[in-house]
């Protein structure tokens, strides 16, 4: 339907961008709702839809920009006042519906940002998944049918899991716990067990790293307990593997018996399940968390083995995990007494990477290299030089 906002917009000598300004001013001081727009960025992609007649403004942002440009609905978009109202009447009677194809790219971009888990360091990673998910909290707001908000619920659900995985390698505590707060409660309302589970995982290597073990195991528990096979419950199954081994020797049957589980649940998942996904579970993970459980047993051979095949399966991209294994071999070597050789192994781990790759648990496995060098040793330059490459100011 033609219409005149590019006209409007320019007599008033705005931008796009001063568009989406005003547009997102007037939606946050709304006397029926204030809301959050989207970023300016995603609004000038609507604006310039609407203008160039590719897609017709929502009610929501009609309304929006007759108010901000001083002018009728009417004028604006066209069509007499019947028309108008008749539009109005089609697009609250479809508010409820979202094209198959749109929540097709939602999907797509969940899946996506999955990939992206593995190899894209955290601190940049988590800044496009706030956009999106500004955008797609947007669409929530204005889709109401069962069918559309289950599907968008579920996305939402999967990308604020991501959020807390994400600020799980950050080491950002606090986040890590508010995101998995509300990735639960996204699951739980798309009544999906299947992303219910996989939020669990994700919410269980939280309590690992922040070194809350029995929290973890209880967590990773309920993973296991909501779905017999899915690919939460084998990344739960092998976090309370390492739970259990990082709590101590004692705990050697639990942590063994957890492994075996996440090795039967791995060979009974779907062919599609089975990738590097942050959505998928594979061989290389799986040896790369038995080689991390065996380290904390203290088992050395056995996990010096485990990791040379997980960094043989392991993608080059994949830096987190493989410097992750890099790090566990270079405390068996120094639980062995080869300092020495802990340092060198530790350094070449370190120094290929970024000082962005190198943020959050990277740092925070890297100082218990430190924490088991004899303090007779913790002079020596290689030592010092490690100190540097885990500094945050570095």
């Amino acid at each position: 339907m033609p219409n005149r906002l590019r006209e409007e917009r320019e007599a008033h000598g705005w931008s796009q961008s001063d568009l989406a300004r005003e547009l997102i001013r007037a939606a946050a001081k709304d006397e029926h709702k204030p809301t959050r727009l989207p970023s300016i960025e995603s609004l000038k992609k609507n604006i310039y839809g609407w203008e160039a007649g590719k897609h017709d403004a929502s009610p929501f942002y009609r309304r929006l920009c007759a108010l901000v440009l001083n002018m009728s609905e009417c004028e604006l978009f066209g069509g007499s006042g019947y028309e108008t109202l008749r539009h109005r009447l089609d697009d609250v009677l479809a508010a409820g519906t979202m094209s198959n194809a749109t929540l097709d790219d939602w999907e797509r971009a969940v899946q996506l940002y999955g990939q992206a888990a593995h190899t894209r360091p955290a601190n940049l990673l988590v800044h496009d998944l706030a956009a999106d998910l500004t955008d797609l909290h947007q669409a929530l707001a204005e889709h109401r049918s069962a069918s559309t908000k289950r599907r968008l619920t579920r996305a939402a659900a999967h990308m604020a899991g991501l959020m807390c995985l994400t600020h799980i390698k950050l080491d950002d505590r606090p986040a890590f716990r508010r995101w998995a707060r509300t990735a639960r409660l996204a699951a739980q309302e798309a009544e999906d067990p299947w992303t219910y589970s996989w939020v669990l995982a994700q919410e269980a290597y939280g309590h690992f790293y922040a070194t809350d073990y029995l929290e973890a195991i209880d967590v990773a528990r309920g993973a296991q307990s909501l779905v017999n096979t899915s690919v939460g419950a084998v990344l739960a199954a092998a976090l309370e593997a390492r739970a259990h081994a990082a709590l101590g020797p004692t705990r050697a049957a639990e942590a063994g018996a957890a492994l075996a589980r996440a090795e039967d649940l791995l060979t009974s998942l779907r062919s599609d399940e089975i990738n590097d996904s942050a959505f998928g579970y594979n061989e290389a993970q799986l040896y790369f968390h038995r080689g991390n459980a065996y380290t904390y047993l203290g088992n050395t051979r056995a996990a010096w083995q485990a990791q040379q095949r997980a960094l043989e399966l392991y993608s080059e991209t994949d830096y987190l995990d493989r410097a992750l294994i890099g790090l566990d071999r270079t405390l068996c070597l120094a639980r062995d007494g080869d300092s020495a050789g802990a340092l060198e192994y530790a350094a070449a781990t370190l120094v290929p990477l970024t000082k962005d790759q190198r943020q959050g648990i990277i740092s925070l496995r890297g100082r218990e290299v430190l924490e088991v060098i004899p303090q007779r040793q913790k002079a020596l330059p290689a030592v010092r030089q490690l100190r540097e490459l885990l500094s945050p100011s570095d």
